[in-house]
């Protein structure tokens, strides 16, 4: 018994590698000015964004840990 082999046409593999490269291309050229002025707020953001919320998570875990030994 042999396995049937699925594989793509190889001129759909072609038209898809071309439309990953053009975007590729464009990203590179600066196709988006919009996305370079808002990354410098967003590099602040993010991280403290992630910050905030493990810091929530780390208080709500010791309040609840607190909690449970309290009722012993």
């Amino acid at each position: 018994m042999k396995l049937r082999v699925y594989d793509a046409d190889p001129d759909r593999v072609e038209r898809i590698r071309a439309r990953c490269l053009a975007r590729l291309e464009a990203r590179r050229s600066g196709g988006r000015a919009g996305a370079r002025h808002a990354s410098g707020w967003r590099r602040r953001l993010e991280p403290a964004l992630a910050v905030g919320l493990g810091a929530l998570y780390l208080a709500d875990a010791n309040i609840r840990a607190l909690a449970a030994c309290a009722d012993r």
